[in-house]
């Protein structure tokens, strides 16, 4: 497993999204949510295999309680393979708007997220704390960001992030120092934050950056010709992912994966899993050689002109 050192942290090249512990998610999903025993086998494989990243959200069904669970168990103190330190959570939380909300109680309302995140996951202090919705940044004045940093002062959160979609979002996120870590959306299809010069940014700013999306929920492994059909427009892109697979005698998944892995400033990829096998399957791609720059430069030119904004909504 390679990994990223970076403000502090050795931090695994490929985080484990646990959503799926939560939750049935992804359009290629076909196994729905795991038991807890599958669930646990996962996590296993995970921390086996040198991963210490682990991303979940309060939103995410009953992720946090799975990773905890595993976490403070005897199957986890007996087993624990890894030298990699302590596992490293990313969490989120979200503002629930309500009329009239004052400041007073979207810090308390905060807090409340916060200190049960932490019971969830049965730790003292979140290293990775992030927005889950971009909006919160500003659209309650300065309170969210006060509330964060009250929460870094008295020790229940180490790192403050933002997890994103636009690249507008990014920028705005860059006011304020804050914020040292970000999650976004980055894939074949979807190359915004590469040529709006988001990344770069990033990098220079020497920001935490967690990537998702690196299969678009999946859509890479479906078949063209039986996409639903508010899925149409994106028949057309997947022919030609496949063909260029073929043409360059590689996997989609390796294809993906190298390619988002290997730009400049790109910390972690999340990646989701319904099996142990799938993360045996994923740290091989994680640590397979990097595709060359002629493959590379074909990918953009092919895939820069997606309508990525109207493939998401289908997705919806």
């Amino acid at each position: 497993m390679n990994y990223t050192n970076i403000k502090g942290l050795n931090l695994s090249k490929f985080t484990l999204g646990t959503v799926q512990l939560g939750m049935k998610y992804g359009i290629a999903n076909r196994s729905g949510k795991p038991d807890m025993e599958k669930a646990f086998k996962i996590l296993q494989a995970a921390i086996s295999s040198g991963i210490n990243s682990f991303d979940t959200a309060s939103l995410y069904g009953n992720s946090e309680e799975v990773l905890g669970k595993f976490f403070s168990s005897e199957t986890y103190r007996t087993n624990n393979v890894s030298k990699n330190g302590l596992p490293l959570f990313t969490t989120k939380f979200k503002v629930a708007f309500e009329d009239n909300l004052s400041d007073t109680a979207i810090e308390k309302q905060i807090f409340g997220y916060a200190e049960q995140s932490l019971e969830r996951l049965k730790i003292k202090e979140i290293p990775i704390y992030m927005l889950h919705n971009a909006k919160d940044m500003t659209q309650y004045g300065k309170i969210v960001p006060d509330t964060l940093r009250k929460l870094k002062r008295q020790g229940l959160i180490k790192k403050a992030g933002v997890s994103v979609y636009h690249p507008e979002e990014v920028e705005e996120m860059l006011k304020d120092d804050l914020y040292e870590a970000v999650q976004l959306p980055m894939n074949l299809f979807d190359q915004r934050m590469i040529s709006s010069g988001i990344l770069k940014k990033l990098k220079m700013d020497n920001i935490i950056v967690f990537i998702r999306s690196v299969f678009l929920q999946g859509l890479f492994f479906l078949d063209p010709a039986n996409l639903p059909v508010r899925l149409e427009i994106a028949r057309e892109p997947l022919i030609l992912l496949n063909k260029l697979a073929e043409k360059e005698n590689m996997e989609i998944a390796e294809m993906a994966i190298s390619y988002i892995r290997d730009m400049e400033g790109v910390s972690s990829l999340v990646l989701g899993v319904e099996t142990p096998e799938q993360i045996i399957e994923n740290v091989e791609l994680i640590d397979a050689p990097a595709i060359s720059p002629k493959t590379r430069d074909e990918l953009e030119r092919c895939f820069r002109s997606v309508s990525i904004l109207e493939i998401m909504e289908g997705l919806k």
